[in-house]
């Protein structure tokens, strides 16, 4: 068996295989670019409203009006691809060490979370989440920089699942 990058594990490693995020994800995902997505044009458009009112001048204003449409549409189409691409760039193994966790679109990272470095695990859901059947782990380590991890868009079973083998240090059936 193969990695993402199609190398096989080797050592202790060798049964593990990166799984992918819930496909419900995407969809979270998606809601959550388009709602940051509308945050920002709507303060800039405050902003630029600000500024054309200070000035005193229409032939700005209906420009903005024209041009929101269209901010709008790309903005929106970008954010869409970006989340779509941040779906399938995240991985995650469950290994005898740990934790792997593979992602990013343009900066990418692999992170392995110790199993002696859990200090504890909460399982997270929001009001998408739970509309979407999905959770999040958040898991804390002792010592270390990065003193929380987030993995999120996961069955709420898996996440549970994870949870357990991790806290109990053993990665069986999972």
């Amino acid at each position: 068996m193969t990695d993402a990058a199609g190398l096989a594990p080797t050592g202790p490693d060798r049964a593990w295989s990166f799984e992918t995020l819930d496909p419900r994800a995407r969809w979270g995902m998606r809601l959550r670019a388009l709602l940051h997505v509308l945050v920002l044009l709507g303060v800039g458009l405050g902003v630029l409203l600000a500024v054309v009112t200070k000035l005193d001048v229409a032939v700005p204003g209906v420009a903005v009006a024209l041009a929101l449409p269209a901010a709008l549409a790309v903005a929106g189409a970008l954010a869409l691809a970006y989340a779509a691409a941040r779906w399938r760039r995240t991985r995650f193994a469950l290994t005898p060490q740990g934790l792997r966790i593979r992602r990013g679109v343009w900066w990418r990272s692999d992170t392995l979370v110790p199993r002696s470095r859990v200090q504890h695990i909460d399982l997270h859901r929001g009001p998408l989440d739970r509309r979407l059947g999905l959770a999040g782990l958040r898991v804390f380590t002792a010592g270390s920089e990065l003193g929380r991890i987030n993995l999120n868009g996961l069955p709420v079973a898996r996440a549970e699942a994870l949870r357990d083998a991790l806290v109990q240090g053993d990665d069986h059936g999972l």
